[in-house]
Parts: C-alpha cells; sequence; structure tokens
C-alpha cells in the first residue's frame, strides 16, 4: 500500500519506539563514537519530518555505521519521501523493527559488511545451520540427558533421503562435545565392500584415538580384566585397541563352534562398551550412520549393546543414535532390532523428519544470502516449488543457480541479487537424483569419469586404494578428483575422498550402464588384489574381493583366473570368520563356489572342499538350514574319507537340533555312530 501523511507521520510517530533498538544496537555493536543525538531532538510531526527528509546517510558511513544499517535508514527516509520504487522499500513500520531485531540477533549475518573478497573467490558458503529443527533437536537432547543418566533409551532418526538426518545428528554431537561429551560416530555403506564391523569399527577406534591421558590408563586396566585373554579376537574388528591395550601376547584358543564364536565377539563389544561408558570420564554417545544399509552380523551387535545390563564398573553414562531412511524401518532388520530391543525394556525414540515448508524455506534462503526475509520470500517461492523443501535439493540448486550466475554477488550494491524470471523458466528434473546426476554432468569428463570409478567404492575411499587404482589401471584419478573437492562435489579429509552426500555417490554410480558395471568391478577388484596381499591389508583384501564377487564369474577370462578367484575368496572368508562377521564369510566362501568349473571336486578337490566345509560352519550360525542341507549332501557325495564329511554332518545334526527338528536330528546322528562302528538298541 502507498505512503500518504498520515502514513508518514505513524512512521515517524514510531521512531523513538525503533531508536530504543538502535540504542540497544549501539550498547552492543559500537559504531566509532556515531552520535545518535539527533533522535532526541524536540519532538514534533512536522519537525521531524522535516528533519527525516533533509537528512543524509553519507555523513552516517564516514561514521563507521554499518552499511547494512545505512541502507536501512535510507529506505526509511525515501519512504517518507514517498519513494516506493525499490525492491526493498518498506511497506510498514513493522518490516522495519523485523529488520532491526534481525540485526541485533544475528549481526554476523544481517548487520555486518559481506566479505566481498572472500565471496567473489569462493561464492555462496553454504553451513549446516538447523531450520525448523529445533523441537526434534530437544527430543534428542533431553533423550540423550536420560540416557547418560541411567534411562535405558536410546534414539533413531527416520526420514528421506536429503532430509538432513545426518546434520541433526552431528548437530547433537557439537552439543555433546560442547557438554564434555565423547560423540563416537561410524556409517554403513551401501555397497558392501568394507571390511566387516566397519561402522562399529570406525566408530570405536575413533574412541581409541580421542581418549584422554587422564583416563587411558584407567580405562586400559579395566578393559584387560574384562577382555581377558580374548581381548585379541576383539583387536581384530577394533585394531586401533592396541593403543590402549598395549602389545598382547597370542594366548587365545581357536574356538572351532562358530556359534560361540559369534555370541564371543558380541561379548566382547559389550565389554568394551560397558567400560568406556563407565570409566572415560565423560558420557559416550555412539552414531551410527544409514541403518538401512546395516549388515546383519552388526545389527546383531548393535542389539546386544542395546540390551546390555549395567555395568559393573560403575555408573553407564552411554547414548545410543541412528539414522535410517524410512524403508529401512519397514523391510530391514533395523525395524526388527527396535521392535526388540523395546520388547526387553529398552526405549526407542523416533524422530521423523519431513521436508521444509514455505517459511523454513524462505528462511534458509534469507540465512544464506543475508538478506532480509522480506527480500528474499519471492525467490524463495520459486525455490520451494522447485525442490518441494528437500534441504538437499535445495542447498545443490542454490550452489547451481550461484554458478550459472543466476544468483550473483553485486559489488556495488554490497550484496547478493538474482533473476526470479530467468529462475523461474530455468526447467528441473523432478527429484534430487536425476538433479544431481545432470549436476555432475556438467563436469569436464575426466572428473565424471573419476567420481564414477570412485563411486564403485562406496561413500569413502581412501588414498591407498586410489593410488592403487592408478598404477594397475592406468587411470587418472587424484587430479580430477581433486577438481571434485574444489567444486563441492567431494570433501578430502585425512587422505580420504567421501561423497557430500549418498545421493551423490549413487548419482555418480547410476551414470554407469548396468551392462558395463559389473566389467568394472571385476576389474577393479582385479586390480587391488597386489597391493592388498603386498600390504597385508585386510581392509583393502575385503574390498578387492568384494569388488570381484560384484562382477561375478561372467567377467572372467580363462579358466586358472576362476581357480585363483575361489583361493581369494576362501582367504577372505577365513579372515571375516576370524572376526566373526559369519554373514559375510558365507557370502565370500558362496561366491567362492560360485567361480569353480564343472569338475572342480575332481581338478580342485582341496579348494573345493575347504569352501563347501567353511560355508557350512557359516550357514549353522545364521540358521540357514535349507543352504546347510544342500552343501552338506554335495559333501557327502564326494568328499573321499568319512573324517571329511563329519564336519559337515555335525553342522547339519547342530542345526536342527537348533531349529527343533529332533527327529531328524536324532536319526542323523543315530546313522553318524552307526557308521562309527556304535550301534544303540531298538528301545532307544
Amino acid at each position: 500500500c502507498a505512503f500518504d501523511m498520515d502514513g508518514k507521520l505513524s512512521i515517524l510517530d514510531k521512531i523513538g519506539d525503533i531508536g530504543d533498538l538502535f540504542d540497544k544496537m549501539e550498547d552492543e555493536h559500537p559504531c566509532n563514537d556515531f552520535d545518535m543525538k539527533f533522535r532526541n531532538k524536540k519532538k514534533g510531526p512536522q519537525t521531524r519530518s522535516t528533519m527525516m527528509c533533509s537528512v543524509s546517510v553519507e555523513p552516517l558511513k564516514l561514521k563507521g555505521l554499518p552499511m547494512r544499517l545505512c541502507d536501512l535508514i535510507s529506505n526509511m527516509i525515501d519512504c517518507v519521501n514517498g519513494d516506493l520504487s525499490g525492491d526493498d522499500a518498506y511497506r510498514n513500520v513493522s518490516d522495519v523493527c523485523s529488520d532491526l531485531q534481525l540485526m541485533l540477533n544475528r549481526p554476523g549475518r544481517f548487520l555486518h559488511d559481506l566479505d566481498l573478497d572472500n565471496l567473489s573467490l569462493n561464492g555462496l558458503q553454504l553451513n549446516e545451520a538447523l531450520f525448523d529443527r529445533e523441537m526434534d533437536f530437544s527430543i534428542l537432547q533431553n533423550s540423550y540427558r536420560r540416557s547418560i543418566s541411567g534411562a535405558n533409551e536410546c534414539a533413531i532418526i527416520v526420514g528421506p533421503s536429503g532430509i538432513g538426518k545426518s546434520v541433526l545428528a552431528n548437530r547433537l554431537g557439537t552439543y555433546v562435545s560442547s557438554s564434555g561429551g565423547l560423540f563416537l560416530s561410524g556409517k554403513f555403506d551401501q555397497l558392501p565392500h568394507a571390511k566387516p564391523f566397519s561402522a562399529l569399527a570406525s566408530a570405536f577406534n575413533g574412541y581409541c584415538n580421542k581418549i584422554s591421558k587422564d583416563h587411558l590408563q584407567t580405562v586400559a586396566s579395566k578393559l584387560k580384566v574384562a577382555l581377558g585373554r580374548e581381548a585379541l579376537h576383539l583387536v581384530k574388528v577394533i585394531p586401533s585397541l592396541l593403543t590402549i591395550l598395549g602389545d598382547l601376547d597370542d594366548e587365545t584358543e581357536e574356538d572351532q563352534d562358530c556359534v560361540d564364536a559369534q555370541k564371543r565377539l558380541q561379548y566382547l563389544l559389550c565389554q568394551f562398551v560397558s567400560v568406556i561408558s563407565s570409566c572415560s570420564g565423560s558420557p559416550v554417545t555412539l552414531f551410527l550412520d544409514d541403518l538401512q544399509w546395516a549388515d546383519p552380523a552388526s545389527i546383531s551387535a548393535i542389539n546386544q549393546i542395546l540390551l546390555m545390563s549395567e555395568s559393573s564398573y560403575g555408573k553407564r553414562q552411554f547414548f545410543f543414535l541412528g539414522s535410517s531412511r524410512e524403508e529401512g524401518m519397514i523391510d530391514h532388520a533395523v525395524g526388527d532390532m527396535v521392535s526388540s530391543i523395546c520388547h526387553f525394556g529398552v526405549h526407542a525414540k523416533i524422530v521423523k523428519l519431513v521436508c521444509m515448508d514455505k517459511e523454513t524455506t524462505n528462511t534458509m534462503v534469507s540465512d544464506l544470502l543475508c538478506l532480509s526475509p522480506r527480500l528474499t520470500r519471492t525467490l524463495s517461492e520459486i525455490i520451494f516449488h522447485k525442490t518441494k523443501g528437500n534441504p538437499l535439493f535445495f542447498s545443490q540448486l542454490m550452489m547451481s543457480l550461484c554458478k550459472d550466475g543466476l544468483v550473483r554477488l553485486s559489488l556495488s550494491r554490497r550484496r547478493w541479487e538474482w533473476d526470479e524470471e530467468k529462475i523461474q523458466s530455468r526447467k528441473l528434473p523432478d527429484d534430487v537424483a536425476a538433479f544431481l546426476t545432470s549436476s555432475i554432468e556438467r563436469l569436464p569428463q575426466e572428473v565424471q569419469a573419476a567420481l564414477s570409478t570412485l563411486s564403485f567404492f562406496g561413500h569413502a575411499t581412501n588414498t591407498t586404494l586410489i593410488e592403487a587404482l592408478e598404477s594397475k589401471c592406468g587411470n587418472n584419478l587424484i587430479g580430477p578428483l581433486e577438481i571434485a573437492v574444489t567444486e563441492g562435489v567431494l570433501d578430502k579429509v585425512n587422505g580420504t575422498y567421501s561423497f557430500g552426500h549418498d545421493r551423490l555417490q549413487e548419482a555418480a554410480y547410476n551414470m554407469i550402464p548396468p551392462e558395463d558395471r559389473y566389467i568394472l568391478h571385476f576389474k577393479y577388484g582385479a586390480a587391488l588384489v597386489p597391493r592388498s596381499l603386498e600390504l597385508q591389508d585386510d581392509g583393502l583384501l575385503f574390498t578387492a574381493a568384494s569388488q570381484i564377487n560384484r562382477g561375478g564369474p561372467a567377467a572372467l577370462e580363462d579358466a586358472e583366473q576362476a581357480v585363483l578367484i575361489a583361493n581369494l575368496n576362501l582367504t577372505a572368508g577365513r579372515k571375516a570368520m576370524e572376526m566373526s562377521d559369519f554373514s559375510a564369510a558365507y557370502s565370500f566362501f558362496d561366491n567362492g563356489i560360485s567361480f569353480l568349473r564343472k569338475r572342480h571336486w575332481q581338478e580342485h578337490y582341496d579348494l573345493s572342499l575347504q569352501l563347501f566345509d567353511s560355508a557350512t560352519d557359516c550357514a549353522l550360525v545364521l540358521g540357514d538350514i535349507t543352504s546347510l542341507k544342500l552343501l552338506t549332501n554335495q559333501i557327502i557325495t564326494f568328499a573321499k574319507s568319512f573324517e571329511e564329511k563329519l564336519n559337515a554332518t555335525y553342522n547339519t545334526v547342530s542345526a536342527l537340533a537348533y531349529a527343533s527338528q529332533l527327529p531328524e536330528s536324532v536319526n542323523r546322528s543315530i546313522l553318524v555312530l552307526s557308521q562309527l562302528g556304535e550301534e544303540l538298541p531298538d528301545s532307544y
């Protein structure tokens, strides 16, 4: 609405109220002895009207008043003079008060001048600030406080991809760290290539590397008592544990019972968490991201940790936080785990996140551009329409608009400006995945190729692996990946490249045609095998074997290669069994069997027997009776001696007993005894 004389007087009548805000701002943010006595001159509508119309803001700028405040005063003068043509013209006093309040509350964003040199060089500076998540954050805070005070409670953040689950979790991590707690984090990967228990290992290795010297001795002595001679079994999963325990004597006895081995590892993990959450001097929070991709062994271990009883080493201060996509709570073991722990009295707080509404989107645009929400509203409505309020889509679109010059920095106006008409007419894909793909396709070809190669190895990859690929495959990777880092597609921390978001990794991976992926998986895996053996790096070995297995037998070049890969899977499977990850171990053995050719029992008898026999051990632990019977039948058919059949037979008998199929279990046992010359009476 236009200002008439009454409107002008209404503004002037309220200058005194606005002046109170100026006084407060001057106290908190002094401006070089800026003299504002003119506001205290003789009052009277006409006098003040004349004064305001004749005053210039140039002397105020020379006095050091922030440019934003000078612009605000200049706009008010224009409004009093009836000039409402500018796009930032005030329409009412409440807008003025709102802008002043923003300057008071957040001077770094809305009062102080922009760092034009930095912005000209680096463009828009995205941050991970949370908007419209205060209630969700408060729920997590309260859950954390109750848990470290002794309540049996955990929390899981649930929502679609790109909704901000990790951002919310990391904000809690900042809160935990600032209040003296320890925040440990790990992340599950969509591509099952990593070392067994990789997410848990990453989190607990982090603890071992950051424990304070003041508590090191106490934790070390308690762990040695709690873990005893079995500590080496846990060291295989958490290598950095040696930094706390020191060198250990290899006096552990090999346990041939795989079921007991799995229970042992779960027990050791529980003991480890019990000690560190009671003796570290600080509350311990364990955050595991992307639970929807967690392997069964890790889910089982997490389940046992959450169900563990009160620590015998003192008051337990432990909080578990997880995040999962919505589908993970429906058709994945995560949902079963939550049901299980709730059944046994653990309260699971589920925090569901939804997309931003229009008002929140405007708040984010306002914060990003350091402009009043009233100035960004029309732009934010366009952004909301195109992104549907998805935070990841929002951030990627804003960065894209900046790169294309549709949102640009005006040096003359010392603020951001944009072309609404061109932004409105810009055609975008309907979902964030397609948009991210189109964004990657705009990068140089060699950068696209390097990103696609990196995506084959999941969310994060270290330079050791990348250098091995460069050496064996002849691909130029490091240089293009550094370009991707500068473009914001990748992060690089401590020699590890990681995608800024899972969706970026998925987009880069999906750029490779499906019919080509299996060949590349096989090629990359084969390239890593020599380096993994040279370095004796189990993690690299697991990665190499998994990549080859994703390629599958169809990628084989000759029969000799098949035998080598079967042996590689045998080695990887045995190492996974040593870590009590029987799900991963079974996968390696099963893949090893798939690479065997016809007549493998005749031509590669020892290799075949070891793969099949080890697979029965894993099938027993996993409760997969169907696979166990099939494997056992092969061994009974082709094994050359009775002794070589015994282990598989024992596993089958045990599995039947565990499944309450006692008559069949007894009959098989009697058959074995009769073959050993032990006849039982008919009355038995």
